[in-house]
């Protein structure tokens, strides 16, 4: 159970721990995310996000991805179902008004987040992605001559809920050792804004 710092602007606003565990074939990524700090009292949040699956010719295949996420006035629910490398079904509370202006039956390839972090930490360099509001992929854009800093950028983003084509995610720059599932450093600029997550 590795623990992390997250800051943005200076200020530690929250805390991640990253649980990543193998059985034979298996795989299942825990993450759980509480804000901390100062800030905490301005902006409390927590999440909980879980995906399990199997390792099929040294790649993660996803089976089933579940996120929590809390706030003072905003409380979510996802579910995601994967087979065969497709996705099969997804399941939100509060249920999603609008109507999803995808296809998400003709998604193939896709995975949930973790599985995409867990893929590029194995050295892929893309991975589609669906998280329950967006579809995008992540590519690598740059890296270091020693392989540990990675910079990807975010490619044919698409809202599910939504007409706009506005991307909040801009980039994701990982830092890890080689050979190693567990990231030294992340870093995500979301709405321009950089998020640090380090490890303590």
């Amino acid at each position: 159970n590795i623990k992390y710092k997250i800051i943005t602007s200076g200020i530690t606003i929250g805390e991640l721990s990253w649980d990543l565990s193998f059985t034979n074939d298996n795989y299942q990524l825990k993450i759980d995310l509480n804000s901390s700090g100062l800030a905490s009292y301005l902006y409390n949040f927590n999440g909980f996000y879980l995906v399990s699956g199997k390792i099929i010719n040294n790649d993660f295949v996803p089976s089933n991805y579940s996120q929590r996420w809390k706030t003072k006035n905003k409380k979510s629910n996802v579910e995601i179902v994967f087979k065969n490398k497709k996705f099969l079904s997804l399941k939100q509370t509060p249920p999603e008004k609008e109507y999803a202006r995808i296809n998400l039956l003709e998604l193939i390839g896709y995975t949930d987040p973790l599985t995409s972090f867990l893929k590029l930490l194995r050295n892929k360099t893309e991975s589609k992605t669906i998280d329950g509001r967006r579809v995008y992929q992540v590519s690598l854009n740059e890296k270091s001559k020693d392989g540990i800093k990675k910079t990807y950028t975010i490619k044919n983003y698409k809202n599910i809920w939504a007409d706009h084509k506005r991307n909040d995610l801009e980039k994701i720059i990982i830092f890890s050792l080689k050979n190693s599932l567990v990231p030294e450093k992340i870093y995500i600029v979301f709405k321009s804004r950089l998020y640090k997550v380090i490890k303590i």
